[in-house]
């Protein structure tokens, strides 16, 4: 792991792959343009950024988007440097006060890869997850806690595809420390073809100035013949407790792991 990501915004944005995703960014702002206010109502718990989801599900028959405009991971290994786009898109809707259901997919993906001599470039769409999120209410002041399960449906194009369905089940232990800050634990288990994945991280969360957040997390990743270590954090900014625009970054503390995961994304609150 040595080489930083280089990207010419200009030149990029010229692109079939940049028009897209400006096209996109564009119809996410004129969204949050449309969305009606909530400034008398607390703002919901979003699940992006991060590793982990929130420990919160969001009010009965509200809705939310939340977009990545887009998120990427990098990497540079063995002389071969590869970078993964997606515009990940994650449809939240509340059933019940401690129920929603979640659809989730990416309908593009782009990944460049170069290595000495040779360079190629694919696109196309990602798999698709349906899941159910549950978030009992809780006794103990400030604790909070849910789980999410889903099964992710290979909807995908190679290689933006696991090529066979995912069973997901993952939950969250969140604790109010009062003064806008906050912690949380995670652990996550992805079963597919005979083989567990499982996902760890914990955060911390805290007010920067206003409406601008930030938060600083570690993850794992170990199974199916791979681990990765992680560790970064991010800043969001919140438009009339119904718009949050976010910004992260994560980096591999390990020669296994990802050199460098970023991305900028969106959410919008409808109520």
């Amino acid at each position: 792991m040595n080489d930083a990501v280089s990207w010419n915004a200009r030149a990029w944005c010229m692109t079939p792959a940049g028009g897209r995703w400006m096209v996109l960014l564009a119809l996410a702002s004129a969204l949050s343009c449309i969305a009606p206010a909530v400034a008398d109502d607390a703002p919901p718990s979003w699940d992006r950024p991060g590793i982990a989801f929130s420990p919160a599900v969001l009010p009965a028959g509200s809705f939310d988007w939340e977009q990545g405009l887009p998120d990427l991971e990098h990497d540079n290994m063995d002389g071969a440097r590869s970078t993964d786009y997606t515009a990940d898109s994650n449809l939240r809707y509340g059933l019940t006060s401690t129920l929603e259901v979640q659809l989730l997919t990416s309908l593009w993906n782009e990944l460049d890869v170069h290595t000495m001599g040779f360079s190629s470039h694919m696109e196309g769409a990602g798999d698709t997850r349906l899941s159910l999120k549950w978030a009992p209410t809780l006794s103990t002041k400030g604790l909070s806690f849910a789980m999410l399960g889903g099964v992710t449906f290979d909807t995908g194009s190679a290689p933006f595809t696991s090529g066979h369905s995912v069973e997901t089940l993952g939950a969250t232990l969140g604790q109010d420390l009062g003064g806008g800050r906050s912690i949380a634990a995670y652990a996550n288990v992805d079963h597919s073809d005979g083989a567990n994945v499982w996902t760890t991280s914990a955060n911390f969360g805290f007010p920067i100035s206003g409406n601008f957040g930030g938060y600083l997390e570690v993850g794992h990743v170990d199974g199916d013949g791979a681990t990765s270590t992680i560790a970064g954090g991010g800043v969001t900014y919140l438009v009339d407790n119904r718009v949050q625009f976010d910004l992260y970054a994560r980096h591999g503390l390990t020669s296994e792991s990802p050199d460098i995961q970023a991305g900028f994304g969106i959410s919008v609150f409808w109520k």
